[in-house]
Formats: C-alpha cells, sequence, structure tokens
C-alpha cells in the first residue's frame, strides 16, 4: 500500500478507527491516529498494540498491506 493512502486515513478529521490488512491475513486495529508511526520515507509502519503487560508493538513493511477497512 502506498504510504500517502496511510497517511489520508491517519489526518482524516475527525478521524475514524480503521483497520490495517496484510496479504498474510493479519488485521490490526487502529483506534487513533497516535497509536500508529510511519517512517519518514513511507516503508515502514509501526503499530502500538492493544492488551498485554508493557508495551506491543508490531513492525509492518506497509507494501504488505492489503487494504484499509473503516
Amino acid at each position: 500500500m502506498h504510504a500517502d493512502t496511510i497517511k489520508d486515513v491517519l489526518h482524516a478529521q475527525p478521524f475514524h478507527p480503521f483497520t490495517l490488512r496484510t496479504v498474510s491475513g493479519e488485521d490490526y486495529l487502529v483506534e487513533h491516529p497516535d497509536f500508529v508511526w510511519l517512517t519518514r520515507g513511507g516503508r515502514t509502519i509501526y503499530i502500538s498494540l492493544p492488551g498485554g503487560e508493557g508495551e506491543r508493538v508490531r513492525i509492518v513493511d506497509t507494501a504488505l498491506i492489503e487494504r484499509i477497512e473503516t
């Protein structure tokens, strides 16, 4: 997925939660724009995962994101 598409969804006003689906079938719910970080080049996205003890983060290559579901 192109980084600009992800940026558009992240910066939408008002923000609406969305799910990132990867080509391997994994889903990541983004409930707030502060819960993800897209690298400057747009190649990698860091996703803060809910639950568990401490900080849990998934690192995903944006090329492996199949679609965004709102």
